[in-house]
């Protein structure tokens, strides 16, 4: 005669939980393709090495643990909205465009990725970046006024990028996720280039004049549009950041 276990209605709810529990854990966890190699929590060197092979190798994305393509960076949508009494005041509106030359990018500094993170520290230089596509201007220009819709490129050249951020570890389905709370940016170039292709309605001559004259006051203009820049930046690499940090738990990230 065979002898069976009894499963009380506690057992099924037991062996429910563990299930769900386990099917969580193998939804919620990831992992890096094969052959790429980790740093342990801490190891400042090894860890900005390791972010500048994801540059350099990985720029085209690493699904597995939902990096998008970093060179071209696709951005659907972006505003940068300057307003006031000063110098400029203009809202540019971008869609689709494309953020390439990241690919290229070297990491100077990575601080912050240890055991128990809470503030986290990114510099990386860049040689040429450039945010190329679909644009919408309306505005004025230090003493100009500007009108267009068209396509557009802006490229910096040797552009160094700071990312600083503040976040913490919380738990989910039993395991550690680093969440990002708030982002800050600067950065500075050696150049910022400027081409709005339909300014004026397609009229050559104001459109030529006015991109001359965009790229003569390069200085000036970036000086008063560099906040509104960030903050457009910000919210982006914020999204790209987070969606890293929301797939991976962190001790898989940095053992």
């Amino acid at each position: 005669m065979k002898v069976g276990r009894l499963l009380t209605s506690s057992s099924y709810n037991g062996l429910w939980i563990v299930s769900l529990a386990m099917l969580l854990n193998g939804c919620l966890a990831a992992k890096f393709p094969a052959g790429f190699s980790l740093c342990k929590a801490g190891d400042e060197k090894c860890i900005y090495e390791r972010i500048t092979e994801i540059f350099r190798k990985h720029s085209k994305g690493i699904p597995e643990v939902q990096l998008v393509s970093l060179d071209p960076l696709k951005i659907e949508k972006m505003d940068i909205v300057q307003g006031g009494d000063g110098p400029i005041n203009i809202v540019l509106n971008f869609k689709n465009v494309d953020l390439s030359g990241m690919s290229e990018s070297t990491v100077k500094k990575a601080n912050g990725f240890t055991a128990t993170p809470t503030k986290m520290d990114l510099s990386i230089l860049v040689p040429v970046v450039s945010l190329v596509g679909g644009y919408k201007i309306n505005g004025k220009v230090l003493i100009l006024p500007i009108q267009g819709d068209g396509k557009s490129n802006m490229t910096m050249e040797n552009c160094e990028i700071q990312l600083k951020w503040t976040g913490k570890l919380v738990e989910k389905a039993g395991k550690q996720f680093y969440q990002v709370d708030k982002m800050k940016a600067t950065f500075d170039t050696t150049r910022f280039h400027m081409h709005f292709s339909n300014l004026f309605g397609g009229d050559k001559a104001l459109g030529d004049n006015m991109n001359q004259f965009l790229n003569d006051n390069w200085q000036d203009i970036l000086k008063e549009l560099k906040p509104a820049i960030v903050d457009a930046f910000v919210k982006i690499f914020q999204s790209v950041v987070s969606s890293v940090f929301n797939k991976v738990p962190y001790n898989e990230l940095f053992p």
